[in-house]
């Protein structure tokens, strides 16, 4: 399981580079993503697909490559089985007795918390919010009953929506939103949720991207509104 960049080429390990290149095969979520990296560093296997979409399909011949062949699964980014269906490579490679190690490296999740300011001891990770706006403020108002932190991947076509659900549910809490880490147009944005929203709308800019939301359901308190932003 090899860990690559989330954003910044250049993060990835020299071990990841070794690892990759001395696989046999490289199992990827994406192919062309998979490609710009591989590329990059002069690595030239062959790759295979697993995806949601198409890991019914292929699971008997990718039983067979794992039991045959050295393997690395790499992600589209960041580190592999968070979000995406590698837990399932996983598994099938251990109930298979096939020895699985791990080559760590970047994580889109972490690289979050690690500079959000927002404490982290305990928190609840949960992919992607629910698609029904029902379900989305259902999920906003059981964690802010525990007071606790919850954590998501949001879309550039949702990021807007799901702060105003939040901001209607009128729950005392302190947001922070990660956007594009590493890359070109890395910038975050930290308050409460009305303000947030507000520095969202500001610019088209704001709302492109790939997004990691922290939410912190903490005791009511005033919330410092703040924005930081980070040029590259």
């Amino acid at each position: 399981i090899v860990a690559t960049p989330i954003g910044n080429l250049g993060d990835i390990s020299k071990r990841a580079i070794k690892t990759l290149k001395d696989s046999d095969i490289i199992i990827a979520e994406d192919i062309i993503d998979a490609k710009k990296l591989l590329n990059v560093y002069d690595i030239h296997k062959k790759v295979i697909k697993y995806n949601d979409r198409n890991k019914a399909l292929v699971v008997d011949k990718i039983t067979d490559i794992l039991l045959n062949n050295d393997v690395s699964y790499i992600t589209s980014a960041g580190t592999p089985c968070i979000s995406d269906p590698g837990s399932d490579l996983v598994k099938i490679a251990r109930d298979n007795d096939v020895n699985v190690n791990v080559v760590p490296g970047p994580s889109a999740l972490i690289s979050a918390i690690s500079v959000s300011g927002i404490r982290s001891r305990e928190f609840t990770f949960i992919s992607f919010l629910p698609r029904k706006k029902s379900k989305i403020k259902d999920t906003f108002d059981k964690y802010s009953k525990e007071k606790s932190v919850l954590i998501f991947f949001e879309s550039t076509h949702r990021i807007i929506s799901s702060i105003d659900i939040l901001e209607k549910t009128k729950h005392s809490c302190n947001v922070f939103i990660a956007k594009e880490m590493t890359k070109m147009f890395e910038n975050y944005f930290v308050g409460n949720p009305s303000y947030v929203l507000d520095k969202l709308k500001e610019s088209e800019k704001n709302i492109k991207g790939e997004f990691v939301v922290i939410v912190d359901f903490a005791k009511d308190k005033t919330v410092r509104k703040k924005v930081n932003k980070y040029k590259k």
